[in-house]
Parts: C-alpha cells; structure tokens; sequence
C-alpha cells in the first residue's frame, strides 16, 4: 500500500507537477467573475512566473542536491563479501521492443559496478530491481534489462545473483537480505547514484546489512555552486531529483523504513 501511496503522491507532489496544477488553477481564478477572484488569479500567475524565472536562472536545484551527494563519500574496507547493486531506471518495456538493455542516468551505476566487480574478483555480486512502475507494462522486468546490460559490458552474469521482486528501496532491502541473509560481519559495497545514497544506506543497515557507500551518477562537483545559467528544464530535473529525495527519507522515517531521518 505504501508503495501505491507513494506513487500516487508523487505524480500531484512533485515541483514541476506543482507548478502547472497552480498554474492551471491560476488562469481560472484569472477568468473568474468575480474581481476579487481575478485579481488573485493574476496575481498568482505573475508569481509563478517569477518563481520559473528565479528556477531557470539560479542553481536551486545544485544548492539542494549538494548536501544528498556529499553525505556519503565512496568507502573502499580491506575486505568486501559483497556488492550490490540497486536498480534505477531501467526500461523493461524499451528493452523488450528495441531488443537491447535500455536504461538512462543508472547506467553509470552499471559502469561503477563493473570497475568493482574486477577489483574484488572474489566477492560475490548482486542486482536488486524489480519494477518501479506502478503498472508494469511489460514481460521483463528490471533485473531482466540488468542481466543483458552486465553481461554487454563484460560482467560474467554467472557470477550475479538477481533479486527482482523488489519495488523501491526498502524492498531492495529486506527482499535481498531474504535472499542473502548477511551478518553483520560482511563487508558489502552499495552501488547506486549518489543523491540517493542516504537513503539506501539508512534502509540497508536498518534491514540487517553492513554496508559502505560506493556513489556514482554525481549531478554536482560537491561545493556550492554560484554558476547562473538559463535553463529551466536542466535545473526543474535537478530539484524533483532532490525534493523526491527528501521527501522520501521523511517518509521513511515516518514509515519505521529507516532509524534517522538524516543518516550518517
């Protein structure tokens, strides 16, 4: 249910969802009939207006990105049981029309993964996705799309162990430690973007692993950037990347997913 709530949420939640549902709603208090509604109406357009501009022309969505991928710097113990990999954003249905693994931003999860499968050629492997749609609309899944990837990079699928029954990253989790039942002395490596490494660090150790941050997909340099740029759609992903965030460590906190709302 959380899941099917979360989803939901999102899709009238996020920034630039927000943004055109106040926008729509301004242009009919602007064609109202009454004056007082009018006057609201434009005046709400006027600030949207702005706020876009203000989005379009400063870094918002670096200044908030920044502390997600600073919290985790890249962690190598002397020994590594494991490394796991979590699924992005693969596209199982792309994949199964196009005949090829087809993914966006997450495949430099899959280049990150490979470099580390070839420096602990002893440690075990494993991909953990399964779909993150609401309503899957194809055969494969996304640990599917992930075993043609890995091995067109040169990552011996045999070694991988696939979890795909898992929907976000609390069932990344618990369905792989299910899987795998680690202990507490294991070294695991955790693959995944590193804005969302906050969050999967706090949901995997909450179920049970002892895991080292291994970040990649870096959308910042790491210091606050003064950089004034006009461009609305490159800086509106960068903040429904980071707010889906931190919406998501409340809510997983609120949930009992995780131990601290902040994790460290």
């Amino acid at each position: 249910m959380s899941f099917v709530l979360s989803k939901i949420f999102w899709v009238f939640f996020s920034p630039s969802n927000v943004l055109v549902l106040l926008l729509l709603l301004s242009v009919f208090l602007a064609t109202a009939e009454r004056p007082g509604l009018q006057s609201l109406g434009r005046k709400l357009c006027f600030d949207i207006a702005f706020l876009l501009f203000f989005m379009a022309i400063f870094p918002v969505g670096d200044w908030i990105l920044t502390p997600l991928e600073n919290r985790f710097p890249p962690v190598r113990p002397a020994h590594v049981d494991g490394i796991l990999l979590l699924g992005g954003d693969e596209k199982p249905s792309f994949t199964e029309k196009r005949g090829q693994p087809v993914m966006y931003e997450s495949a430099r999860r899959y280049i990150a993964f490979a470099a580390l499968a070839r420096q602990y050629p002893q440690a075990k492997l494993v991909f953990t996705g399964g779909s993150g749609l609401l309503t899957p609309d194809a055969k494969v899944k996304d640990a599917d799309v992930a075993r043609q990837a890995l091995g067109s990079i040169g990552v011996p699928v045999d070694r991988v162990i696939f979890e795909d029954m898992s929907r976000n990253t609390y069932e990344n989790a618990i369905k792989t430690a299910a899987l795998l039942h680690p202990t507490l002395q294991q070294n695991w490596l955790l693959v995944t973007s590193a804005w969302h490494m906050p969050r999967a660090m706090a949901s995997f150790r909450k179920a049970g692993w002892n895991v080292y941050a291994a970040p990649t997909d870096y959308m910042t340099s790491g210091e606050v950037s003064s950089r004034l740029q006009f461009d609305l759609e490159g800086h509106m992903s960068e903040i429904n990347i980071a707010l889906h965030e931190y919406y998501g460590l409340l809510a997983y906190r609120l949930m009992g997913y995780t131990d601290t709302l902040w994790p460290k």
